[in-house]
């Protein structure tokens, strides 16, 4: 799952960002290094929830600075809806 989770954020960020793949390594942080806005980031996280089908608890959102980040995230959470973690 990481592999084709980590791809297709990748694609997202190229097409929303402009940035180079190879820009976009695991351990990139999303503010500093791609240099994400907090609106950038609640629209990533959409994009995992609704093309992706993943869920992300909202109080998750601040620990989540990079793509491996996210993706041990999903990888640890991948079946608990959004308002399940928030409870």
């Amino acid at each position: 799952m990481s592999n084709t989770l980590q791809q297709q954020m990748t694609d997202y960020l190229v097409d929303r960002l402009g940035l180079l793949p190879e820009e976009i390594g695991p351990q990139a942080r999303f503010k500093e290094d791609m240099g994400l806005d907090s609106l950038d980031m609640v629209e990533l996280v959409s994009l995992l929830e609704s093309h992706l089908g993943a869920a992300v608890a909202d109080t998750a959102l601040e620990h989540l600075t990079t793509l491996q980040d996210v993706v041990t995230y999903l990888e640890e959470h991948g079946s608990t809806t959004t308002s399940e973690a928030a409870a």
